[in-house]
């Protein structure tokens, strides 16, 4: 049975925010990305099969109950020293989910394609004088053709938000490698918002062409970390940061 990928996203990303509008400050949001990486100790030169868990939050402290303003456009910056690789592994078509789709729906539709699943948080608008609703979301990710991936989040409250990442290559700095560009439409017609995603990514190797391939590889070069970085642009143009550093550890031949 093949082991399931969390895409990084991914991760990014999803958690794409929609705010309420009453509740908007015009302060900018607060962004914070934390990653785990497994094994720490990888090969100098040569990447290797990794497992990767990404936690992505976003608040805002001026705004009521700290709920984010809408983000529309999700960047996940990854090291240069990984690499995701979707060459030769199954696709699935995103246009045939929507607001009604569960991730069970996803799953039955693309099931080879299936690269993960997970969970979020998210938060929805309540009644007049009354604080917004946490809820507690399902994801799955699945590969799609041309670098990208399905980011499929579903609750019963707020239904089905498939979002589309592209991979492409990095524009957040020379320590960075390749990110995933994730543009995010509003969640339940602008009622929710993911405040919380996790993104947990087990090693996958498949067969192709003759060879063994990885999902998601990494090596640990010579500053011995791998750097992470979450950019969040919300409605008013503003763009949020957080960043991770991991520490790895050479493998010795």
């Amino acid at each position: 049975m093949r082991k399931h990928l969390i895409w990084v996203l991914g991760l990014a990303v999803a958690l794409a925010s929609v705010a309420f509008a009453s509740l908007a400050s015009g302060a900018a949001n607060t962004q914070e990305i934390v990653v785990q990486v497994k094994p720490k100790k990888l090969p100098k030169k040569e990447r290797a099969p990794i497992s990767l868990n990404v936690n992505v939050f976003a608040t805002n402290p001026g705004n009521a109950q700290q709920v984010p303003n809408p983000t529309t456009l999700a960047l996940v910056d990854f090291d240069k020293d990984m690499k995701f690789q979707q060459k030769g592994f199954p696709t699935c078509d995103p246009t045939q989910f929507g607001s009604q789709s569960t991730t069970q729906d996803v799953k039955d539709a693309c099931p080879d394609a299936i690269v993960g699943s997970g969970t979020a948080t998210v938060v929805l608008k309540s009644g007049p004088g009354l604080p917004p609703l946490t809820v507690h979301a399902e994801t799955v990710g699945a590969n799609v053709k041309g670098n990208k991936v399905l980011l499929h989040s579903y609750t019963k409250e707020a239904g089905g938000v498939p979002l589309v990442g592209s991979f492409k290559k990095s524009t957040g700095g020379s320590k960075y490698g390749q990110m995933l560009v994730t543009p995010v439409p509003p969640l339940a017609g602008g009622a929710g918002v993911i405040t919380q995603f996790q993104l947990l990514t087990d090693k996958i190797t498949y067969k192709h062409g003759g060879k063994k391939l990885a999902i998601v590889s990494s090596k640990c070069s010579g500053p011995k970390k791998l750097d992470f970085q979450a950019r969040f642009t919300d409605d008013q143009n503003q763009v949020a940061t957080g960043t991770d550093t991991v520490k790895c550890k050479q493998k010795k031949h």
